[in-house]
C-alpha cells in the first residue's frame, strides 16, 4: 500500500471547495468549528438581516467579540450595561 505525505499532496482550496456539495461543505464547516478552528455561530450570514442597519450592527458585533481586553474601563461598563438590560 502505498505512503502519501502531506507535503507530496498539493491539493488547491479553491478547486476543493467548489467541487464539494452543499452537505459536504456543512460537514466541512461543523469538522472545523468541532476542532476550533471556527466559532460556532460562523454561519451568520450578512444577508439575512432585515435591513443595511442591522447588518453593519451586527459587523460591528462581531468586530467586538473577543477583544474585552482591549476596551477601556469604561467601554466595557457601556457594554456590559446594555446587555444587561437584556
Amino acid at each position: 500500500m502505498p505512503t502519501f505525505y502531506a507535503e507530496d499532496v498539493d491539493i488547491d482550496i479553491d478547486k476543493f471547495l467548489s467541487a464539494c456539495s452543499s452537505r459536504e461543505t456543512e460537514e466541512l464547516i461543523d469538522a472545523l468549528i468541532e476542532d476550533g478552528y471556527l466559532i460556532k455561530n460562523c454561519r451568520a450570514n450578512s444577508t439575512l438581516y432585515d435591513s443595511v442597519s442591522e447588518s453593519f450592527f451586527e459587523e460591528a458585533l462581531r468586530k467586538l467579540h473577543g477583544k474585552w481586553n482591549m476596551l477601556t474601563q469604561e467601554e466595557e461598563e457601556i457594554i456590559l450595561k446594555i446587555a444587561s438590560r437584556f
